[in-house]
């Protein structure tokens, strides 16, 4: 998501430079493509595994990008940017940079890779979402965004309308260095471990119910957002220097942001309906989840959401819960 996102923000020279330096990619070269490699590489490479995190702990009254454990996340991306921005250097070391880039941006943003309470990220800590077992790290690295059962386009796309609606939110945030993103997402990680303002219970039978899903769900929306921002701000930066300000192409289209649709689902189950939406992974419309023509769905076809999809539009004949 973070490389969809930055790739509509690339400038014209620098979108040119990313796609020579990965051309010997096999299948699509963009930056989505390559954006899980660096964790791909972790067994081969076990001397790159602390890259991907900054050790900071959510007690710390006073966390200190500096005296964190080396190498971390934002060390490695320093270097890794360092690269890419040098003309001079191999091509296949600028390759390799441009993936750890990609990548690195992506995990300084989640919270649970720039905060910990003494539990390796969360990933010591077990909790259950929807009846099942995840370390809670799990939850925030994928569990709640694949919850939503959307695809990558259609939530690019919302996030993007949500850029282009506030035209100063690009100027605010696709700015900043990796020291400043850490302690930007270290501030978001105490939150990680709260359930109904208590600390989470360390036995592993903490259920995550709907308002905690809710609310880290939308933190983890607006990280992208912030994360592909910067991406782009980076590339554009290493690849065309003196470019100005990244710009989002938003995607024509109405569809509500991840806020209204959220508050809007809430609405609408308060009046005593699930208010899920439902569609079929091959249709052009959604329907609310009570609309009849929902059951003539193939369950193979069926995905559900409490956001609408941005890139569908709803059946004419739906009847409103």
């Amino acid at each position: 998501m973070v490389g969809a996102l930055a790739e509509d923000m690339l400038t014209p020279k620098a979108e040119a430079q990313v796609k020579a330096l990965m051309g010997s990619e096999g299948g699509p070269a963009t930056l989505a493509a390559v954006s899980t490699w660096a964790d791909e590489i972790r067994a081969s490479h076990p001397a790159t595994r602390p890259w991907h995190y900054i050790t900071l702990q959510i007690d710390d009254p006073h966390p200190d990008v500096a005296r964190a454990d080396t190498p971390n996340a934002v060390t490695a991306l320093d270097k890794e940017m360092a690269v890419l921005a040098d003309p001079g250097a191999e091509r296949n070391a600028r390759e390799e940079a441009l993936k750890w880039v990609v990548h690195l941006v992506g995990d300084l943003h989640q919270p649970l890779h720039a905060g910990e309470d003494h539990d390796k990220g969360g990933n010591l800590e077990q909790v259950e979402v929807s009846g099942r077992s995840y370390a809670l790290h799990a939850v925030w690295d994928y569990v709640l965004l694949e919850g939503l059962q959307l695809p990558v386009d259609s939530v690019k796309a919302m996030l993007e309308r949500e850029i282009a609606a506030d035209p100063a939110w690009l100027t605010r945030n696709a700015q900043g260095t990796p020291s400043g993103w850490a302690l930007e997402t270290h501030a978001l990680s105490p939150a990680c471990y709260l359930l109904h303002g208590k600390r989470i219970p360390k036995d592993g039978k903490a259920q995550l119910d709907r308002d905690y899903v809710r609310a880290a769900t939308l933190t983890c929306l607006a990280q992208l957002k912030r994360a592909g921002a910067r991406l782009a701000f980076v590339l554009n930066r290493a690849l065309d220097p003196g470019s100005g300000q990244p710009a989002v192409r938003a995607p024509p289209g109405g569809a509500p942001g991840a806020s209204a649709s959220f508050a809007h689902a809430d609405g609408l189950r308060e009046g005593g309906s699930h208010a899920r939406y439902a569609w079929s992974a091959n249709s052009k419309v959604y329907h609310y989840s009570e609309c009849a023509d929902v059951k003539r769905i193939r369950k193979k076809n069926l995905v559900t959401s409490d956001i609408p999809p941005p890139d569908k539009t709803l059946h004419r004949g739906c009847p409103v819960p």
